[in-house]
């Protein structure tokens, strides 16, 4: 990057492509740029899909299919987030730490993190373990999940990133094209699931029907309670909300194009932001900041894949629970449960054909172990980043130990919560509390935080217009509804 002036940079030359007149061929060559919004997709697909969504509709039918379209208030918080650093070059935990008074913006993220991320630790290592005592019917499912919980740890510490996206991109894949393929095979009355998704906060069920009675293990956990925590699976969780800007500096987008170091150089603008208390190295010119639009469009186009792939996922998920889980005319209702949490939805792919049972057992494993494989990583780099200004000594640690010791922390407590999965403690619950916390109270006052900061801090040329600023105050907005049902 060449400097305008002493104290003025100037933006890389964006992509040829993004001034190219629009084509066929122009938007497919978009499809290249769906990269860490594949980790997104693949932290995404995982538990709340397979086991809520499914048990959702089951109970529900299509009456909570609206939970999905609000989950587009998280893809907008993460924009307005990466935005701001793709355009500063600052990290937004960063301006956390040295605008909040003592950081406390960081210090409740780091403790809602290290109190709720060993919870779903232990719903993880629960899911996965079941998954392949049911694959390889031999020996204990919490020894499964806990020894390929800690291959995943492994294999993270001595991998890369560009592992991580691609395997990412191939875990997602047959379990979503299965759902997708199954549904479509029901012939659903799109007519009666469309307007579903509209119909915010309307037709709630104010209680579960009386056949769930007769599942085993099932625990009638309060409905809004449910509710959030299907958000919570849906959303960015706080955790990849701030991993996906160390991922964006990885794939050098924005100002980071041609830095050899993006993380050194995003230190440099953030000492600069510092003795100046503000943006000051920014160029205002039309030029500049019609380029700065440009090289936004990855990240647009990155989050907008993300989000069309979880929700047309997450919807083929709980449309297949409603048509194939719930009462049986042969047999006992199917619904997951604390006793079978993965099992009964092999009826989503084994209804296509027979054949297929065992590739959605191991497509499961596939995601199941992505997601802890991806959640490690994102776990490690969310905290590394919210730390780093608000306790000295994590400067001076590399990241590789400081991710063994985040590992270590992890297994250690839980494991101990997966063991109390087997003494009755309700696994489904602890995963409902948890993104609770991780993926609806946490991204709501991240996204809260950063509209403020990011129209406060960022020069005039580059701030949201009002229109858009007032769009992702609405998506944010949107994502309490479930709340109010507390109260009601």
């Amino acid at each position: 990057m060449s400097q305008q002036s002493s104290n003025t940079i100037t933006y890389p030359e964006p992509e040829p492509l993004f001034s190219q007149k629009p084509s066929l061929r122009k938007y497919i060559r978009y499809l290249s740029f769906l990269g860490p919004g594949a980790i997104l997709a693949s932290m995404t697909i995982g538990q709340g899909q397979l086991i809520l969504g499914p048990q959702i509709g089951a109970w529900a039918g299509f009456s909570l299919l609206w939970i999905i379209t609000l989950n587009i208030g998280s893809y907008l918080i993460a924009y307005v987030s990466s935005r701001f650093t793709l355009l500063s070059g600052l990290g937004i935990m960063d301006i956390f730490a040295f605008r909040t008074r003592r950081g406390w913006v960081n210090w409740l993220f780091i403790i809602i993190i290290m109190i709720f991320v060993p919870l779903f630790t232990a719903s993880i290592i629960t899911t996965l373990g079941q998954t392949l005592a049911w694959i390889f019917p031999v020996g204990h499912y919490l020894v499964w999940g806990i020894a390929f919980c800690l291959i995943a740890g492994i294999i993270v510490l001595i991998g890369r990133y560009r592992l991580v996206e691609y395997t990412q991109a191939l875990f997602i894949a047959v379990l979503g094209i299965g759902a997708v393929i199954s549904v479509f095979l029901l012939f659903p009355d799109m007519f009666e699931i469309l307007p579903n998704f509209f119909t915010i906060g309307l037709n709630v069920p104010n209680q579960y029907p009386a056949w769930v009675d007769q599942v085993e293990g099932f625990n009638k956990t309060p409905i809004p309670l449910i509710m959030l925590g299907y958000l919570g699976t849906l959303t960015i969780s706080l955790v990849p909300l701030v991993g996906y800007q160390g991922w964006i500096r990885v794939k050098k987008w924005g100002i980071f194009k041609n830095q050899k170091d993006p993380n050194q150089f995003s230190e440099q603008l953030f000492d600069k932001f510092r003795q100046k208390g503000k943006i000051t190295y920014l160029p205002v010119s039309k030029t500049e900041t019609y380029k700065s639009k440009l090289l936004l469009k990855p990240l647009l186009i990155d989050l907008s894949l993300a989000f069309v792939i979880v929700s047309v996922v997450s919807a083929s998920y709980m449309i297949a629970g409603h048509y194939l889980l719930g009462p049986q005319p042969d047999g006992p209702p199917l619904l997951p449960s604390d006793v079978d949490l993965i099992k009964q939805q092999a009826v989503i792919f084994s209804h296509i054909a027979m054949w297929l049972q065992p590739l959605y057992q191991i497509s499961v494993f596939f995601a199941l172990f992505g997601t802890v494989y991806a959640g490690f990583e994102a776990v490690t780099r969310m905290l590394y980043e919210t730390t780093k200004h608000v306790i000295p000594k994590v400067q001076s640690l590399s990241y590789k130990r400081f991710m063994f010791y985040l590992l270590l922390y992890i297994l250690f407590t839980g494991v101990p919560l997966a063991i109390l999965g087997t003494m009755g403690v309700s696994i489904l619950l602890m995963l409902s509390i948890t993104l609770l916390f991780i993926g609806v109270v946490g991204v709501i006052l991240f996204g809260a935080s950063t509209l403020y900061l990011s129209q406060k801090i960022l020069p005039s040329e580059y701030r949201l217009s009002p229109l858009k600023a007032f769009i992702i105050l609405i998506g944010i907005v949107l994502m309490m509804v479930p709340m109010f049902f507390f109260f009601l």
